[in-house]
Parts: structure tokens; C-alpha cells; sequence
């Protein structure tokens, strides 16, 4: 494993010679063309809209990302990231409604087949039942989706889709001609009685720019839809982000983010069931700390986008820590303390040139996973310490010809190392390539059409190699133990799409427009990797033990149509997602699959667009399409959200902004398919910010 490890020396982290050689490579290259280049492109950082396609010169959205943006967070006040992503198609909260315990299932695959990363730093957390979203969306500045698998870009993880976080930072708050800045918020929630409060300094001094963020909330026990309290639901977390940045010169910036966040919450060992003796009371303390550098570099100016550079490189270094401390106190006199700490130190560098005739996007990955588990008390899973090196080298380019077809190739190249500690003939090493293909057709002004393909892989976690020890008891002497397969192989993805995009103006009035999307999908995913319960007791027949296995075939497939019409104050989207997914060795239904929705979206301006209402509803279909084992049903349901916002443009009250966001308004019971509890009720949301 020492080819692709760092050694580290305190918070010191020391390269090895193949990834500071590229690493040098990449800025040396951009450096060249800035001291070269007579017209300069200034930077303006945090005008990048779209981070998940990993292009560090992006100036446009590309089609198929979903971005939801600062206003559209402040109109919803989700209370996770997976609630800011719930009103598109194919895309469903899971989780239970343990807000710190949600996230995102897009197309089917959830947790560990969706990539999630903050500012462009990976976060790799994953540990049994515990959450993996710690960051607060009052710190961010949008939330995207790449959906389907990006391995192509990302790497191991990316089978399902990509997450990408991207937090604030001073440029989006302060005003023209502003030096320094900040504002004040209060939320306030009727479910659980939650209170948010947050407060932001910022300003820039010459070159130099910073932000510092910090939020603090709670909330009591949440009441499910029909006004059913749910035990063991209350939390209080805070949040903090602080950043500085340095312009070197016009075509050269440095910036750096740290975030802090802290929850602590008594929830059930599986926050998605309610306390029992599979699922005891633990108290848990929850810290997430991350550091994150970013050296942009731009040099030329580009043949094909307007006011973008023709050589950007961005190189990001980071490292998370990640650790859950918990204390069960119903487990003997003393109870038992356990704790779950990951850690992860990467590096990734990204390069956006001109030349052959292309736009290309390359760049190099090196990141490391670090993992530490202590178990306190007898039959409990063993200790675990073992770790990941995973090195990936990629390639993307854009070949356009008349501006009407373009021919997107790409590639990637993945080595990944894994061992524990506590296995003899633990390390295992494998490598992965994972190509793409896209092409796209402007047939007419009006009308692109896309065909793509894509490969991707995931990597198996330490979880899924190395547990081992004891997972749960029947009763004194008879137990469940885990049996560690460290010979895993990694699963592999494989999606073809076709998507057709729409652009409309002028037809009803001078200044109306209307965009529409037609997405078909099918995703293979072989050698997918589950937790099973195997070998039957002789006597009582339990299965005596789990163990992580690769099985068949599984297939994914569904479209998605979104229409959105905008005239004069008034806005209109509607949506739908469709998802089917069956095991191809048998042809039964695969489990954790989204049922169809369709989401109606209504905005309006009023008051010279000082107040904006707006109201969302979901109608969510009975998902029927269930494995054999499964006995649980999952009914229809209809959601209907609303809010209002009023914040002056001018006059004495500029600055000042009021929101009033009201979710599940008819106070609908209503269980997402697959999940074992009901979701939160009604919950009346009011906020107040005032900007200085």
C-alpha cells in the first residue's frame, strides 16, 4: 500500500512523489500561460455555478444538473439537505424523519452509491446506521445533482449520482461597493418547537476577502403527520464555517474554508426505527471538523465561452474528521461507550484547457480514509482500525463541429488499496476504468437532443470488508456474528440515456419562456453488494450470521419529465419521475426503489417583486412494486407546501427579510416507500433576517 500513501506527521501531510509530480504539473502548466498571455482574464471567484461536472471554468449550468440556489433554500428552510432536494423527480428523502439521519436516494441508490462532497472535498463518512449529511444548509450557497453515475469524473461512489455542496463565501453576500458586511436570522418551527439562530460577518480589504458563519438550533421531538409525537427525536446541533480569501493577482486566488459542526441528539441505534431491543437508546455526540484549500489559477482567453479563461487549474487539498462518540445507557449498570472516527486527507487538482480542437477538463484524485472503531462491552461488533488509499487519473473532452454536434469522450482511471489491522490477509488492491460517452445534437434553436453512456464503479467500504464480531443477541448464548469478506469485488455500473431539452420564447407574450426536459434512463449495476443473514441455527433456525456479499444482476430504469413557463411575475414547473428496479436473475422487484411522484410548482411576485408566494405540492403513487419478502405496504399520499417572502428593494426597510414557510399543510401520515417510520407533520416555519 506505501505507493499511494501520505505519511503524516501531526496535521503535516506529506505527498508522495507521483502525486506532488502532478500536482506540480498542473499549476506549472497554468503558470506558463499567465506569465505568457497579454489579455487576462480576472478572476472573480464563486461565479462557478456547477461544480459537480468538476469544471473549475463553468460559467453556464449544464443541463442535466440540478442546482438548487440560495433563494429557492431560503423560500423552502429545509431542515436537511435531503429536504432541499425532495421536489424532484426521481430524487426521495430516506432515512426516517430523523432530519440528521436523512439523505438523498436518487434513481434507487442511496448511501454509499451517491458521492457527496463540500467545496470539492469528498466526504467519505459511512458507519452502520449513522447519518452522513452533518453540514447545516443555513451555510451553503446551493446544493446540485449530477444523477446517474459520474465515475467517469468522481470515482469510487459515484455509481448513483453526486451530491455537491457548495458553502458561502464573502463575494455572494456583500453588496456593490460594500466593504464589509453581515446579517442576523431567527427561524422558528411549530413541529418540535425548533428554534435556528445564525449570525455572519464578512468584508474584504484590499485583495484579501472573509466570511465568518456560525448557526446554533434545536428542536423538541418531532410529531409525525395526525400529531404523534415521536420518541427520542429531539437534537441540538452548531454549526461554523469561517473562510479567508487572497486575490495574488488578477489571474491567481488562494482561499481557504474550515467548518465546525456539533450535534448531539438520544436517538435509536438505527435512527430509522423506534427504540427496542434490536435497536437500543443511544446517546450520541456528534463532531464534524474539515479544512479545505483552494489555489485557483486562470491564464488566456477562451475561443468558445464568453469571459472565461482558455486554461484554468484548481487545486484543492483537504482533510475531514468525522467522529461519533456514543453512550448507551440501557446496556448493563455502567452502560457502554463507543466511539466511530474516519478520517480523510485528499488531494484533487483539476484542469480546464483549450486545444485539438476541444475543451478538456483532466486532473488527478489522491484521497485517504482513515477508520477507527472501539465497541465497549461484550457481544458487540469488534474493534476495527483499517484504512483506504485511492489514487484516480481523468481525462474529459468537449469536440464541437458548427456549433451543432458535440462528442463528449471520457475516462478515468482508478487504483484503490484497503487494510485492517485486525484481519491476517486483509489487503486487498484492485483498479477500475471507467469510460463515458456523450453526444449531443442542436437540431434546432429550440431543441437539443443528447445520447449518453457511462461506466462506473464502487469500491467496497471497510464496513462492508472487515466487521466482524458480534451484530445482535436472540437471547443469552444465541447470536448473530458478523463473518468479514475482505474479497469483495467492487460493484460496477453501467447507464445509457437519452434526453431531450426544450427552449421556448414569445409564445404566449413578447417576454414569456418556456423549458422542458424529457430524460429515459437504464442503469446495470453487477456484483451489488448487500449486508445478508445466513446460516440457519440447527435447532431454532436464526441466521446466525451477516456478512456483505456480491449478488446478481440488478437493474434500474425509469424517465423523468420537468416543464417550467415563466411570464412577467408569474412562474409554473411541473415534474414527474418514474423509477422500476427488479433483480435480472430472477426478475423480482428490487427494494428501496422511489414511488412515481409528480410535482406542480406555482410562484408569483407581488409589490414591484418585493413579496414572492408560492405553493408546491407532490403527489406521491403507492409503490406496489415490492420484493417477495417484503410485507409492509407503502400507500399514495399528497403533500402540499406553501411560503410567502417579503424583502424590500428599497427604502428604509432594505435589508430586512421575512419568510413564512409552511410544509405538509393538510398534516398528511404518510410513510416514504421502504422506510419503517412516518414522516414529520405539519410544521408552520417562520424566519428573520436583516442584511447590514
Amino acid at each position: 500500500m506505501g505507493q499511494f500513501k501520505a505519511a503524516r506527521a501531526g496535521n503535516t501531510l506529506t505527498l508522495n512523489p507521483l502525486a506532488a509530480a502532478v500536482l506540480a504539473l498542473g499549476a506549472s502548466g497554468a503558470l506558463a500561460q499567465d506569465s505568457n498571455s497579454d489579455d487576462q482574464p480576472v478572476i472573480q471567484f464563486g461565479e462557478v455555478l456547477v461544480a459537480a461536472d468538476r469544471n473549475p471554468a463553468a460559467k453556464e449550468k449544464d443541463e442535466s444538473t440540478v442546482v438548487v440556489e440560495r433563494v429557492q433554500l431560503e423560500e423552502q428552510q429545509p431542515e436537511s439537505i435531503a429536504q432541499a432536494l425532495k421536489y424532484e423527480p426521481n430524487i426521495e428523502v430516506v432515512g426516517g424523519p430523523r432530519y440528521s439521519n436523512q439523505a438523498p436516494n436518487i434513481r434507487g441508490l442511496s448511501g454509499v452509491r451517491v458521492l457527496q462532497t463540500i467545496d470539492g472535498a469528498r466526504q467519505n463518512f459511512n458507519s452502520g446506521h449513522r447519518g452522513t449529511y452533518q453540514l447545516d444548509p443555513e451555510l451553503l450557497k446551493q446544493v446540485e445533482v449530477k444523477k446517474g453515475p459520474a465515475s467517469s469524473l468522481w470515482g469510487s461512489g459515484a455509481i448513483g449520482g453526486v451530491v455537491a455542496l457548495t458553502t458561502k463565501n464573502a463575494g455572494d453576500l456583500l453588496k456593490n461597493g460594500q466593504a464589509v458586511g453581515g446579517y442576523l436570522k431567527e427561524e422558528l418551527g411549530t413541529n418540535g418547537d425548533s428554534t435556528e439562530t445564525t449570525a455572519a460577518v464578512y468584508g474584504k480589504s484590499g485583495d484579501f476577502d472573509y466570511l465568518v458563519n456560525g448557526s446554533v438550533s434545536e428542536n423538541d421531538h418531532v410529531e409525525i403527520g395526525g400529531g404523534e409525537t415521536l420518541e427520542n427525536s429531539a437534537s441540538e446541533n452548531t454549526a461554523l464555517l469561517a473562510r479567508g480569501g487572497f486575490q495574488i493577482s488578477d489571474n491567481q486566488r488562494f482561499d481557504i474554508a474550515l467548518r465546525h459542526s456539533n450535534r448531539e441528539e438520544g436517538v435509536p441505534s438505527n435512527p430509522n426505527t423506534n427504540v427496542g431491543s434490536s435497536s437500543p437508546l443511544v446517546e450520541r455526540d456528534i463532531t464534524d471538523q474539515n479544512v479545505t484549500a483552494n489555489y485557483l489559477i486562470q491564464a488566456g482567453k477562451s475561443k468558445y465561452t464568453s469571459g472565461a479563461a482558455s486554461h484554468t487549474t484548481k487545486i484543492t487539498l483537504y482533510r475531514n474528521e468525522t467522529q461519533f462518540d456514543e453512550f448507551r445507557p440501557t446496556m448493563g449498570v455502567d452502560g457502554q461507550n463507543d466511539s466511530t472516527e474516519i478520517n480523510t486527507t485528499g488531494i484533487a487538482v483539476t484542469n480546464a484547457t483549450e486545444g485539438l480542437g476541444a475543451q478538456w477538463v483532466y486532473g488527478l484524485d489522491w484521497y485517504q480514509d482513515d477508520v477507527t472503531t472501539v465497541r465497549d462491552g461484550d457481544n458487540r461488533p469488534a474493534d476495527m482500525n483499517a484504512d483506504t488509499d485511492v489514487l484516480g487519473l481523468y481525462a474529459q473532452a468537449d469536440f464541437t463541429f458548427a456549433d451543432v454536434l458535440t462528442l463528449t469522450p471520457g475516462v478515468r482511471y482508478d487504483r484503490f488499496e484497503a487494510e485492517s489491522d485486525q484481519l491476517t490477509d486483509s489487503a486487498r488492491d484492485d483498479s477500475a476504468v471507467s469510460p463515458s460517452f456523450a453526444a449531443s445534437v442542436k437540431a434546432a434553436e429550440w431543441m437539443t437532443l443528447t445520447a449518453s453512456y457511462a461506466r462506473a464503479f464502487r469500491a467496497p467500504g471497510t464496513d462492508e470488508m472487515y466487521t466482524q464480531g458480534t451484530h445482535f443477541c436472540y437471547f443469552p448464548g444465541v447470536c448473530n456474528t458478523f463473518v468479514p469478506n475482505p474479497d469483495l469485488a467492487a460493484e460496477e455500473a453501467q447507464n445509457s440515456e437519452l434526453r431531450a431539452d426544450f427552449s421556448f420564447s414569445g409564445l404566449v407574450t413578447e417576454s414569456d419562456q418556456l423549458t422542458a426536459s424529457a430524460t429515459v434512463f437504464r442503469n446495470k449495476v453487477d456484483n451489488f453488494i448487500e449486508q445478508l443473514v445466513v446460516n440457519p441455527h440447527p435447532n431454532f433456525f436464526f441466521p446466525m450470521n451477516t456478512t456483505y456479499q456480491n449478488v446478481d444482476e440488478a437493474e434500474l430504469k425509469g424517465f423523468e419529465l420537468g416543464a417550467n413557463y415563466r411570464v412577467n411575475d408569474l412562474a409554473l414547473g411541473l415534474s414527474y419521475g418514474q423509477t422500476e428496479g427488479k433483480d435480472l436473475s430472477d426478475g423480482s422487484y428490487l427494494s428501496n426503489i422511489p414511488a412515481d411522484k409528480w410535482v406542480l410548482d406555482l410562484g408569483y411576485y407581488f409589490l414591484q417583486r418585493d413579496v414572492k408566494t408560492g405553493l408546491r405540492t407532490s403527489v406521491v403513487s403507492a409503490q406496489d412494486e415490492l420484493p417477495s419478502e417484503e410485507t409492509r405496504t407503502f400507500d399514495s399520499y399528497t403533500l402540499a407546501d406553501a411560503y410567502v417572502t417579503w424583502e424590500p428593494a428599497t427604502g428604509n426597510l432594505n435589508g430586512l427579510k421575512l419568510g413564512l414557510a409552511l410544509d405538509n399543510l393538510t398534516d398528511e401520515e404518510y410513510r416514504v416507500a421502504f422506510q419503517e417510520l412516518y414522516m414529520p407533520g405539519r410544521n408552520i416555519k417562520l424566519s428573520a433576517s436583516y442584511r447590514f
